[in-house]
């Protein structure tokens, strides 16, 4: 299996010469294997990864969506195979109490903010929405979706094809507050501790023993904000090492981290961590073959 990264940056996208060397786009990240390839996440990196699939002649696309903040959703109105007719496209993404994920994602591309509509734009455009522990095969690889630890509902996913396994954790806390999105509730039928366990039982199910984990290292410990639903390098270090993790890729980089800061992080998380574990920083154009 081999894992392309197209867009690795968090919260927005940045165009400066900070960046140059890890990338300014938001999340993308294309799996392949033998009988084709999968995309997580729809941030600015898809546009690249678009072209890419064109090129290649690629016309059955699976589209997978951790959540529909928007640095993961709003590249997708550039995603160039949108608007090939022939092409099939299906999206898989989080089910959302109250609003269907057909209506959030068209909601981005009404009229008064893109001028061609989801249901106009020439492909033939599939939603299936996914719950907690739903498993699915998309083009020969195998995929598991779990809940993280993030505002809003925001799902994880473990990819396996070939005995190999890649985990995919963005947007997530793994170690500070519960918070409390829509549709996860504290209340008499679930407290807040049996909550804690799901989620930590949901990090471990995606995880262990991947081949390579991308996982959210958005703060430094001094930059950390325990409501913002994002891990420090430490926390994803941690899971790594007691998963038994091969490769960990630092991944949803800071917008103002700069290639220095990036690389003296990446260093300093190599020395910290144990024999066995190997950790990179993802770059946008990086192949990482699991």
């Amino acid at each position: 299996m081999k894992v392309t990264f197209w867009g690795v940056r968090g919260s927005l996208p940045v165009p400066a010469p900070h960046v140059t060397r890890y990338g300014g786009n938001t999340p993308c990240v294309e799996l392949s294997a033998d009988h084709g390839s999968i995309l997580i996440d729809a941030g600015t990196g898809i546009r690249a990864a678009g072209d890419a699939l064109l090129a290649r002649g690629q016309s059955e696309i699976h589209l997978l969506l951790s959540h529909t903040h928007w640095d993961h959703i709003q590249g997708l109105p550039h995603f160039a195979p949108l608007y090939q007719a022939g092409c099939r496209l299906t999206i898989h993404g989080p089910r959302i109490p109250e609003r269907s994920l057909r209506e959030i994602l068209s909601r981005q591309q009404e009229p008064a903010f893109f001028p061609v509509t989801l249901d106009k734009t020439g492909a033939e455009v599939r939603i299936e929405e996914l719950e907690d522990g739903d498993r699915l095969e998309c083009a020969g690889l195998q995929v598991t979706a779990r809940r993280l630890n993030h505002p809003g509902v925001t799902l994880g996913y473990r990819v396996e094809a070939g005995g190999r396994a890649a985990a995919y954790l963005c947007d997530v806390d793994l170690s500070g507050n519960l918070l409390l999105g829509e549709g996860m509730t504290s209340g008499p039928s679930e407290t807040e501790g049996e909550w804690r366990e799901r989620l930590e039982t949901a990090y471990r199910d995606l995880a262990h023993h991947a081949d390579l984990l991308i996982c959210d290292t958005f703060f430094t410990p001094e930059e950390y904000k325990p409501d913002w639903g994002h891990s420090r390098i430490e926390d994803a270090l941690r899971l790594a090492a007691s998963l038994q993790v091969r490769r960990l890729a630092l991944f949803h980089h800071q917008p103002q981290r700069t290639d220095a800061e990036l690389a003296a992080l990446l260093a300093q998380c190599r020395a910290q961590a144990p024999a066995g574990l190997e950790v990179i920083a993802a770059a946008e154009g990086m192949e990482v073959v699991c």
